[in-house]
């Protein structure tokens, strides 16, 4: 597992974490899923929550994995996305 831990300015680009608001402080994870593939996927560096944890496919896969900015950029939009699925099913 690769992880890398990162700090980014005030922005209105990553969505907030469901449980503490943050959206600044983050660790990026990436790990074997399988033979050929990789995950990569965002955790909270304040309260440890994981977006993309139950999601099935909320992660984005890649075969080399690691946390270098393209595959970061693409774990961003993953949370994003999760935390949209997730607001979406609390309204209904």
């Amino acid at each position: 597992m690769t992880t890398r831990t990162l700090i980014f300015k005030e922005n209105n680009r990553i969505k907030k974490c469901l449980k503490c608001g943050n959206n600044i402080k983050f660790i990026a994870y990436s790990d074997y899923c399988s033979e050929d593939c990789c995950e990569v996927w965002l955790v909270c560096n304040v309260c440890n929550y994981e977006a993309t944890e139950n999601l099935v496919g909320g992660r984005f896969e890649d075969v080399w994995g690691g946390v270098d900015d393209d595959n970061v950029d693409m774990a961003i939009e993953c949370w994003n996305d999760a935390i949209d699925e997730k607001l979406k099913y609390e309204e209904n």
